[in-house]
């Protein structure tokens, strides 16, 4: 009987099924935005999601005096009280249509719900006012969890008036400040850094529900190992699977069967990151670890490749691939694949380009890494190939 194998072209297909089951399964993420003008509400809302979701013109009213941001196909979708001032006409004004907007959604699919309010205000005002105080107990009331943002904070230390917004015991589950874009604040001294918005995401992260957390890791660029720790999450699932191909007793005949199981989940890593599907980009990483540019009966060579680098391989008997070294190849290979995803995310948001002959010698050196340490997470920082990563335009 001829043995089933994988063309170089039916992995990269397979790849395709994995990146788009993952967006099948993204939900939606819906964030409240509130502020007084001038705050840098938009600043920060294109700061921290990949697509521009804040352009002038863009929001569409959904009452006098909100707006709803977003991007057909982003799942994400930013409301916002644009222009918001503390007149007592207004906050009356604005109180009733903030309440009666989270009620509305409420009626809807959980996945349209308002997920969480950020509250925004300006550092340089160093004024929290009564009236505001007033608006966050309001929204206490809607059981929406709230961050306090402190917008176009120039210093990265813990300040005299950060502290005390804290010591104000507010109804709001974080004080979080950020600085969305670079900022002269004198002319002898360089712009002070973006800061603040790493630790936004993450906090936001984890007070959203379930349907919108796939959604919000996707589309948000201010951390990425919040993307790592997202894509880890699904790694377990394809270990098992890989187990159970490995439980097979046929030596070797299960070698293309976990290589389709290992390219889904490449396919779903890569749609968790936010990035493109690239044909080009995976074929070049998956003929990579197979040590050959040949496009026919792949899979049984990039499994082999994979094991010649697995501790004790040689002892393997007739080449067979029992559950625990399928479950070990694959976990090594997944948590490669995220750690060179993060490589090439922070060279993208620097403005550098990497070669895919750079990628592919990375990602081969990170799986070698993981597989032989026997480490079973990412790290924060990638243990990269000795000599200096070659950018290319």
């Amino acid at each position: 009987m001829v043995e089933k194998d994988y063309s170089l072209d039916e992995l990269v297909s397979q790849f395709g099924d994995g990146y788009r089951e993952a967006e099948t399964e993204l939900g939606q993420c819906n964030v409240l935005a509130i502020g007084k003008t001038g705050v840098g509400k938009s600043t920060l809302i294109n700061a921290v999601f990949r697509e521009k979701l804040a352009e002038t013109g863009v929001g569409r009213p959904i009452t006098q005096g909100i707006r709803q941001y977003t991007k057909s196909p982003c799942p994400i979708a930013v409301y916002d009280t644009p222009g918001l001032e503390l007149s007592d006409e207004q906050i009356e004004r604005m109180t009733l249509e903030v309440s009666e907007l989270i009620d509305s959604r409420r009626l809807l699919d959980p996945k349209e719900h308002i997920h969480v309010i950020w509250y925004c205000i300006n550092y340089e005002s160093r004024r929290f006012e009564h009236k505001e105080e007033n608006w966050l107990k309001l929204l206490e009331l809607k059981d929406i969890p709230v961050i306090l943002v402190v917008t176009q904070t120039t210093t990265q230390k813990r300040s005299e008036f950060i502290q005390t917004l804290e010591a104000m015991n507010l109804p709001v589950t974080q004080v979080v400040p950020v600085l969305a874009e670079a900022k002269e604040v004198h002319d002898d001294f360089p712009a002070v850094q973006p800061h603040g918005l790493d630790r936004l995401v993450e906090i936001t992260f984890d007070l959203l529900p379930e349907c919108a957390r796939e959604a919000f890791i996707r589309e948000q660029i201010a951390s990425v190992n919040l993307k790592a720790k997202g894509a880890f999450k699904y790694l377990s699932g394809y270990v098992a699977s890989s187990a159970v191909v490995g439980a097979s007793p046929i030596p070797f005949s299960d070698a293309p069967l976990l290589m389709g199981v290992q390219t889904v989940m490449l396919g779903h890593i890569t749609a968790i990151f936010g990035l493109p599907f690239d044909r080009g980009f995976i074929a070049t990483l998956l003929t990579a670890i197979a040590g050959t540019t040949g496009a026919t009966a792949i899979g049984r060579s990039i499994v082999g490749n994979l094991v010649k680098f697995l501790p004790g391989a040689g002892t393997l008997i007739g080449g067979a691939i029992s559950a625990s070294t399928a479950a070990s190849l694959t976990l090594a290979l997944g948590l490669a694949y995220i750690e060179l995803l993060k490589v090439y995310m922070k060279a993208q948001w620097r403005g550098e380009t990497l070669s895919k002959k750079e990628l592919s010698r990375i990602f081969v050196y990170l799986y070698k890494d993981y597989l032989q340490s026997g480490r079973k997470t990412p790290s924060e920082e990638p243990i990269l190939p000795p000599r200096e990563i070659d950018i290319q335009d």
